[in-house]
Parts: structure tokens; C-alpha cells; sequence
């Protein structure tokens, strides 16, 4: 019969290997990415001087009162667009003649 993975042996042979082999490994990595995140960390960041900028200009426009945006009325949705085509397009259409006879 096969081993299951609860097994006593297959649990003490990972554990070993896990301590072992991946461990190292993981510990290595682990260095690099925080020797890297130490070295990003150091450097100059791209974006602060068009930040100020930014914030000045926004300075300025606090003045003026910010236009207030309508969120109700008509929302130009698809449906809507396709029944106001469809009314225009029965509204056009001839009328029968047998309605007159």
C-alpha cells in the first residue's frame, strides 16, 4: 500500500528538507530584497517636485467655488437611446390603408 502524506516518515523527511535545502534558500532571498529595498529607499523620489507644483496651482483655484455636477436627468444609456430611435422610426412610418377602407 501506498504511503499516505500524513505519514510519520514523509512529514520528518520534509521537515528536514524544509530546514535543509529551502531555508537557505529563502534566507538568501530575503536578503536580497531588503538590500534592494534599502538601496529604492536611498535614491530620490521621481514625483516630488510636480507634487509642489501641483499644490500651488491648487492653492490658487480654492478661490474660485468648484461647478457642482448633476446626477440626476437623463443618463444617455444604451435602452434609452434605442427606444427614443424606435419612437422617431414609428412615428415616421406611413399609416396603413386598410384602417381607411
Amino acid at each position: 500500500m501506498a504511503r499516505s502524506l500524513r505519514s510519520q516518515g514523509k512529514k520528518r523527511f520534509r521537515a528536514i528538507k524544509r530546514e535543509n535545502v529551502f531555508k537557505p534558500v529563502e534566507d538568501a532571498r530575503l536578503a536580497r530584497l531588503a538590500e534592494a529595498q534599502a538601496k529604492a529607499a536611498e535614491k530620490p523620489k521621481i514625483g516630488n517636485h510636480m507634487e509642489e507644483e501641483k499644490t500651488d496651482t491648487m492653492s490658487m483655484d480654492t478661490t474660485d467655488e468648484t461647478k457642482k455636477i448633476s446626477t440626476s436627468g437623463a443618463r444617455n444609456k444604451k435602452v434609452a437611446r434605442k427606444l427614443a430611435k424606435k419612437k422617431v422610426k414609428k412615428a415616421n412610418k406611413p399609416k396603413s390603408l386598410k384602417k381607411l377602407l
